[in-house]
């Protein structure tokens, strides 16, 4: 059973509307990021096997976040858009908001807060020359 200190320190990642490569890409950047994270691992939707989106999972232990700024700004390419759904407390979600912001082009495509945690929902892109 894991305390209530170490799971409010957690973020649930889920990535959707992406193939192996593009998940492998952003769990990449968290594992550089925060160096304890979860193994990946990937879901179907309920179905006929085969059938139906891919969701790719990972568990981010944000306490063993390297410092702000860990993953390299804007090298990480991606084949299209990946959409990125965090779950978690607050703070610890911000966390790795503010990585997957630093190496990808990232639009908010909106929250719902609770009383103890939060989901946020990021659509990644691969940041483009300015």
């Amino acid at each position: 059973m894991t305390d209530a200190r170490e799971s409010a320190d957690h973020v649930s990642v889920h990535l959707t509307d992406c193939g192996h490569q593009d998940a492998g890409a952003v769990f990449g950047v968290l594992e550089a990021a925060f160096p304890e994270a979860g193994p990946p691992r990937s879901e179907t939707s309920p179905g006929a096997p085969g059938a139906g989106p891919m969701i790719w999972c990972m568990s981010v232990d944000t306490r063993t976040r390297l410092g702000e700024g860990a993953a390299q700004p804007g090298t990480t390419p991606l084949s299209g858009t990946v959409t990125a759904d965090l779950f978690g407390a607050a703070d610890p979600v911000r966390q790795v908001k503010e990585e997957l912001e630093r190496a990808f082009a990232a639009e908010h495509r909106g929250h719902v807060s609770g009383e103890h945690e939060m989901e946020l929902r990021l659509r990644l892109a691969t940041r483009t020359a300015s």
